[in-house]
């Protein structure tokens, strides 16, 4: 075979085994997964909406509906209740009750017949998987057009093995949608300012216009794509009006399109968000609580929850940046300007909730780290173990991607005691619950469950304690649980996040756990008579 087509052959086996490794990591974990709070939230709204081409029910104005649309495929090969639609005649229909969350019509849908053993759920896990793929591909393509084909090899091999990339891809909510169409949009740009074809200018407004239907923090690319385009124009004496102007209307059209021609539910989506972010958001951060947050939460955030390996081999690249001149630091604004805005409008924003409100900076930061295959051997050492202590981390944290934490926070055991909700425990491990406690013969148990899904609907008998959410499915139990029955607090609820007071369960917080299922829900045998099995992977 020639040379030439052999080197072709071995780096497309190489690209599409990342590719597939990717999948079956975040695919192994979402069927294990039970359905997360917002899960549940969005569930079924999609086909509401394609149907009825009314904006007119709960939760129906939260989000731009194309991961709504996405995510409810599925469920149109299956009928639901159309009673769980119905409300009663005298509802207001304001803003209030349009962004409200409907856990009971979510929690019908998945116990429906049509989604037994949680299929539809992991279906419509499926669609949002298939997206994160296409990241992971663009992820690649961008860095080898900047930095070479080992360049986008090694920026694909740290999306790859991210845990906060496999865990969102097994969700089907739209946060890995906005960071894939996002991060598309700004690879396209980049490629019509230095080749204006239609083509291009076509496939920038189609990305930027999916990412706009997708989550009102893609309006943040308007400005973010003006300063580009601004950049190099002023820098290469070059005007660029006419191919912007084209990439707007392009990206308008389809985000009005997705409305049905509808410019109501994205007025009344825009206006609901920012009163939304105006009231703030109850949050946890190293035993603080606050409701308008702190401007450092992110970067925290970000800190704890990213892997140490891939947090050098980005302070190395960044270093090396620093010295960048001509085209290679042009290139660079295509990279750091995304990352830095996004950044910045969440740290001032006052919101402050879970790392997956800024995971668009991953892709970019993935790439920007493949800048340093361009040193040649320079870096070649300190690549090759900070590869293995990469992918050591996220093997050890599989499945439960949700949970990771790095050696900075003291590992997934610790992470609970820094940051809590959709960082760590977004309700998630119900099935690993039931699980354990058929494992140990539990019957029932006393439970804090923090998340929307049923624990009824995974065969989880309990005894209400006080939760976010959790129904209490025998209150004519009037006496207390016997004192030998085991506890199971979801780590949410032992930070206290959303419950007053915040300290109701204080003092668990020094005991130790019999068991920690995914590290999210807490198991606590106040009794000390009996033994557990503690070595099965939850």
């Amino acid at each position: 075979m020639n040379p030439i087509l052999l080197n072709i052959f071995k780096r497309r086996i190489c690209l599409s085994a990342l590719l597939v490794l990717f999948f079956v990591q975040s695919f192994t974990s979402l069927v294990g997964k039970s359905a997360t709070y917002d899960e549940i939230l969005y569930f079924g709204i999609g086909k509401y909406l394609l149907l009825n081409q009314k904006w007119d029910v709960m939760g129906s104005i939260v989000h731009p509906p194309l991961t709504y649309y996405l995510n409810s495929l599925p469920l149109l090969f299956v009928d639901e209740d159309p009673r769980l639609w119905e409300y009663d005649k005298n509802t207001k229909r304001d803003l209030i009750f349009l962004g409200a969350s409907d856990v009971l019509r979510g929690q019908g849908i998945l116990m429906s017949p049509e989604n037994r053993d949680d299929r539809i759920l992991i279906l419509s896990r499926l669609m949002t998987l298939l997206v994160g793929v296409l990241l992971g591909f663009y992820v690649y393509r961008f860095a080898r057009d900047l930095y070479g084909e080992w360049g986008g090899m090694l920026s694909l091999f740290l999306f790859t093995f991210c845990p906060n990339m496999l865990a969102l891809s097994g969700n089907a909510v739209p946060d890995i949608p906005l960071t894939a169409f996002s991060f598309i949009f700004i690879y396209y740009l980049r490629k019509c300012l230095r080749d204006s074809t239609y083509r291009n200018i076509l496939l920038a407004g189609t990305y930027l216009g999916l990412a706009l239907l997708t989550k009102f923090p893609a309006l943040l690319l308007l400005p973010v794509g003006g300063l580009l385009c601004l950049a190099v124009a002023w820098t290469e004496r070059r005007p660029f009006v006419k191919p912007a102007l084209i990439i707007c209307a392009v990206a308008f059209l389809l985000l009005f399109a997705g409305y049905g021609f509808q410019i109501t539910p994205f007025l009344q989506g825009l206006e609901y968000r920012n009163a939304q972010i105006g009231r703030g958001h109850l949050s946890f951060l190293a035993g603080e609580y606050s409701v308008h947050g702190w401007w450092y939460y992110y970067p925290v955030a970000f800190l704890l929850k990213t892997p140490l390996a891939f947090i050098v081999l980005l302070c190395t690249a960044l270093v090396m940046l620093a010295r960048a001149r001509g085209a290679a630091l042009r290139d660079s604004l295509f990279l750091i300007v995304p990352a830095a805005a996004v950044l910045l409008v969440f740290c001032v924003s006052s919101y402050s909730v879970a790392l997956r409100y800024i995971l668009p900076v991953y892709p970019f930061l993935f790439v920007l780290a493949g800048s340093l295959v361009v040193y040649g051997k320079k870096f070649k050492v300190l690549i090759v173990l900070m590869a293995l202590w990469y992918i050591s981390a996220s093997l050890q944290i599989a499945p439960h991607y949700l949970a990771y934490f790095n050696e900075l926070a003291g590992g997934p055991d610790k992470g609970y005691r820094y940051l809590v909700d959709g960082n760590l425990d977004w309700g998630q491990d119900l099935k690993g619950l039931k699980k354990f406690m058929d494992n140990n013969g539990i019957k029932r148990i006393s439970l804090s469950y923090f998340g929307a899904d049923a624990p009824s609907r995974h065969g989880i008998d309990y005894d209400w304690l006080p939760s976010y959410h959790l129904e209490d499915l025998h209150p004519e139990r009037s006496a207390p649980a016997p004192e030998d029955q085991p506890i199971a607090v979801s780590a949410t609820n032992l930070q206290g996040t959303y419950l007053q007071p915040n300290d109701q369960y204080a003092w668990l917080r020094d005991i130790q756990p019999v068991a920690k299922i995914g590290y999210s829900i807490f198991i606590y045998d106040l009794s000390g008579t009996k033994s557990y099995k503690a070595n099965s992977k939850y």
